[in-house]
């Protein structure tokens, strides 16, 4: 189980951040997954029926139901997408890794904390809107962000500073 913000000043602790719980879990993909198969039977069974050959033939609108259902899809794994912040304290180790569907785990990063130069708040201008968040800078130069529920200044800074003070890395700002 994550916790969104654990306390992080206990010694020998594994810190877990996460995103916002997707909207959907597991068994919310499999009801869409067997909605959009029906969906694409239903489809070919009446392509079967209307038409008078044995071939299957597609109706006019099938082409804009099938670009619907993919846009779908799309926009439901966006949603169901979780991001997590794994921090081992004792073993040193940083995972950070990408939940899809509320089920298939991709890791991003898994590496030592020692690989790890900077934490730090990031501040993101976007239309106008600034935000703010926590992000990791590994040794290879690439950054990565630390999952905050909560987008503003004073959350981000004291996740990082929280961070740099448990695992004895630097705490840097950054603008972007």
């Amino acid at each position: 189980m994550a916790e969104s913000y654990p306390h992080i000043e206990r010694p020998g602790q594994k810190l877990v951040f996460a995103s916002r719980e997707p909207m959907f879990n597991s068994v919310g993909s499999l009801g869409l997954l067997i909605f959009c198969a029906t969906l694409v039977v239903g489809i070919h069974v009446y392509a079967l029926a209307a038409g008078s050959t044995t071939t299957p033939s597609l109706p006019e609108n099938a082409g804009i139901f099938i670009a619907l259902l993919f846009f779908a899809c799309i926009f439901f794994h966006v949603v169901t997408r979780q991001w997590i912040a794994e921090i081992e304290l004792i073993a040193r180790r940083l995972k950070i890794s990408r939940r899809s569907f509320g089920r298939w785990t991709k890791a991003i990063v898994d590496c030592s904390l020692d690989e790890c130069i900077a934490f730090g708040t990031i501040e993101y201008n976007t239309d106008g809107h600034i935000t703010y968040g926590v992000y990791v800078q590994l040794t290879n130069g690439k950054r990565h962000a630390i999952p905050l529920t909560n987008s503003g200044f004073a959350e981000a800074a004291r996740v990082a500073s929280q961070l740099s003070a448990a695992t004895g890395i630097q705490r840097v700002d950054t603008r972007f």
